[in-house]
């Protein structure tokens, strides 16, 4: 019993299951009817059986004189409780599986709430092939770890106590304590094998997941680098780094399936040795045949379910290495979020100022520094400066990817911090360098930012970014597929996608952030007349180290080393001789002379 109550103790304990039992409040009569299911189950596994034998035993194979209607009970007992138990098999076998999905089917989901809310710079710090891993793999082991721990978690315990029952039973009404104690001693012996060998399962299959993660690591960054591979002929050495990745894995599933396969075989050796003392005792103290029967009965059907225990403990310490490795995603602190009591906003005007704003990455050295400017509603501004110099951050903070370490921004007078984050962003169109685009088609692609939108709608967003010329020449129009990534078109197609899905947005700010640092002359040249058509009697924010853009802009922001230096107009910072923007200016002049 101590170690039934130490098993479950642990189980809960290390799948940490309890928590996510709410799922269930919907399911809760599924639940009860699984439970209750596994305690009959149990019961007429381990008590029925041993009961029915001895009785079998005791009025059958002893007496000659048996009446008709007795036989008939004793023939037709063991059917009914053969019925009876599987019948309760198989009601809490399902339900239990019901309900072990559902609460895998809410960690899935917990998963993925989290990614999208996880802050930017938990991405920066981990390999997408970690997050891949944990979201399919550890999922995927978790739920082989439910369907079958969800068979025998409630049933087998209880068969264990069903059949020590029974023999507490068979042993009190011999009156003989001895070998009752070596019956339960020998029962008892086989949970420090369990211990021990549970304790190094979970511990190799923490290492194996770890491993298959590099699977995953290798796989992802191979497929990002498919053109630099063959480039720098690395085929070969990409494939014996893999096979030495794999190599790793085989040998933690080894280590793994290694205490996985010897739990079994323990037992049955401990069982035996019981079982053989047993027999030696019973023929010493002439022990009746039916009562060491009914015993070896009981004790057999206390061993089958220990073994299963074994079995379902070893899939449960793997489970919980997954599990852990979710947690870990799960419980990373989220540091931006809606205020308690947020400021109820619509549709902005778009008037953005920055009052003395400080930012740090990691509380490292600011990479902005009390910055403090005015940006107005219906005017175009620029942000220039060398890589590192914080125009990016500044456009991220406004974004509230991250929040300031200091200083306030606000929008039409509110305090970013005090919006919801989707009113917020809801107020704010994105173009970056690199647009993402999902596999679908180029309507479903521009729609991602309006998706209740008609296809009129989209026409008429496409036209104003230059888009729909190139569109209506593709054999299906708006529903050509554009491959994953957009690998189907080109970087100037993909960047007036972007272009259409910040007109169908319509919102108050702009911010294109490089948006055409990576286009060749002519694609610049389409993409250009979309920017200009975008950002009228809109607050337009441009990052570039491009100059191409200035003809649009009225007012330049330019950052040296987190701190705006200088402010004005294109014109006005061009002839300043020792400005920045005019080096930068004249540095690029020489660099592409044909713009």
């Amino acid at each position: 019993m101590k170690f039934l109550g130490k098993f479950l103790e642990t189980t809960f304990a290390r799948i940490r299951f309890l928590k996510y039992l709410g799922v269930l409040r919907n399911h809760i009569g599924k639940f009860a009817l699984a439970i209750l299911a596994g305690i009959l189950y149990g019961v007429s596994s381990g008590f029925g059986i041993p009961v029915i034998l001895k009785f079998s035993a005791d009025h059958v194979f002893s007496r000659s004189d048996l009446p008709l209607y007795l036989l008939i009970i004793v023939s037709v007992a063991p059917v009914v409780a053969m019925t009876l138990r599987a019948t309760f098999s198989i009601l809490n076998s399902y339900y239990l599986g019901f309900c072990g999905q559902k609460i895998l089917q809410e960690l899935r989901v917990k998963i993925f709430d989290k990614i999208q809310r996880l802050p930017l710079e938990y991405f920066h710090k981990t390999n997408p092939g970690s997050l891949i891993t944990r979201a399919i793999n550890d999922t995927s082991i978790l739920q082989e770890t439910i369907i079958a721990a969800s068979q025998e978690i409630i049933r087998q315990p209880v068969a264990v106590c069903g059949a020590v029952g029974a023999l507490v039973y068979f042993c009190y009404q011999q009156s003989n304590v001895l070998i009752l104690l070596i019956f339960l001693l020998a029962a008892a012996a086989v949970i420090f094998p369990i211990k021990a060998i549970g304790k190094k399962i979970r511990e190799r299959a923490m290492a194996m997941q770890v491993a298959s993660e590099g699977i995953t690591t290798k796989l992802t960054h191979n497929l990002s680098a498919v053109q630099e591979i063959r480039a720098f002929a690395m085929e070969e050495r990409e494939i014996a780094n893999y096979r030495l990745i794999c190599d790793n894995v085989v040998k933690s599933v080894m280590k793994t399936l290694k205490y996985s396969i010897i739990m079994s075989p323990i037992i049955e050796v401990i069982a035996s040795v019981g079982i053989g003392f047993a027999m030696f005792y019973a023929y010493r103290e002439h022990i009746p045949p039916s009562v060491f029967i009914s015993l070896s009965g009981a004790l057999y059907l206390s061993y089958e379910p220990i073994k299963k225990i074994a079995e379902i403990n070893n899939r449960l310490k793997s489970g919980s290495a997954s599990l852990a490795r979710i947690e870990e995603l799960l419980n990373f602190p989220e540091k931006i979020y809606d205020p308690v009591n947020p400021v109820e906003v619509g549709r902005l005007v778009g008037n953005v100022t920055f009052e003395d704003v400080s930012f740090s990455y990691n509380n490292e050295r600011n990479a902005l520094e009390n910055i403090s400017v005015e940006i107005d509603h219906g005017k175009t501004y620029a942000l220039v400066g060398s890589s590192g110099s914080g125009k990016t951050t500044m456009a991220n903070l406004i974004l509230r990817f991250y929040d300031v370490s200091g200083g306030k921004i606000k929008i039409d007078g509110i305090d970013i911090r005090s919006m919801r984050l989707k009113d917020l962003r809801q107020n704010i169109s994105y173009v970056p360098q690199s647009p993402a685009l999902i596999n679908g088609t180029i309507a479903e692609n521009i729609k991602w930012s309006a998706p209740n939108a008609s296809q009129e709608n989209v026409v008429e967003a496409a036209k104003k970014a230059c888009a729909h010329e190139f569109v209506s020449q593709l054999d299906d129009g708006y529903d050509t597929m554009v491959g994953e990534g957009g690998a189907r078109l080109s970087g100037g197609q993909k960047q007036r996608i972007a272009i259409a899905r910040a007109f169908l947005r319509d919102a108050p700010i702009l911010i294109l952030d490089e948006a055409t640092s990576a286009l060749d002359a002519n694609s610049e040249h389409g993409v250009h007349v979309g920017i200009e058509n975008l950002t009228k009697n809109r607050t337009s924010i441009l990052i570039s180290h491009r100059f191409t853009m200035m003809a649009i802009v009225d007012t330049v922001f330019v950052l040296d080393g987190g701190v705006v230096v200088e402010i004005g107009t294109p014109a006005e910072l061009a002839v300043a001789e020792n400005s920045i923007y005019h080096g930068l200016l004249q540095r690029q002049r020489i660099d592409n002379p044909i713009n």
